[in-house]
């Protein structure tokens, strides 16, 4: 009786001993819902970009913004810089209907971006937008530098 008393007694303890250990990972990544409430003008003023996918009616044109660097400021104006020197336009967003609308000149391949984009997703590294006239079908991605 008193082995078999020992032996429950070891269990109970093995049994306590793993709950008690067990608790949840504070290593694990949240969901980063927090830039889909960042307003558009904070996520997109806070560093330089790159245009990292430009698709227009069924051609890959992302080629086309080979080292250029967009920088957005806070004051609605923004600069496309290359290493033939840089394109001064304006940027505006409206997060209650989800746009984004940038003036960048009459010149290619710049203007093919001067226009009213859809954004259909934001994070802290990313920006996609999608043309929105839906009968142009173009998509535009920035990714941050």
């Amino acid at each position: 009786m008193k082995k078999q008393l020992t032996q429950i007694t070891l269990l109970i303890f093995a049994i306590t001993t793993m709950i008690v250990s067990c608790k949840k990972d504070d290593n694990t990544k949240p969901d980063d819902n927090s830039s889909a409430l960042t307003p558009t003008s904070v996520i997109i003023s806070s560093c330089s970009w790159r245009v990292s996918y430009y698709h227009e009616i069924n051609d890959d044109h992302t080629g086309n913004f080979n080292g250029y660097t967009f920088t957005f400021n806070s004051n609605g104006t923004m600069t496309a810089t290359n290493s033939a020197g840089t394109t001064n336009g304006t940027w505006s967003n409206d997060d209650s209907q989800n746009e984004l609308h940038i003036s960048l000149g009459n010149n290619d391949p710049l203007k093919d971006l001067s226009k009213g984009w859809l954004i259909i997703s934001k994070t802290s590294i990313e920006i996609k937008l999608q043309d929105d006239n839906s009968a142009h079908n173009e998509e535009l991605h920035f990714t941050k530098i």
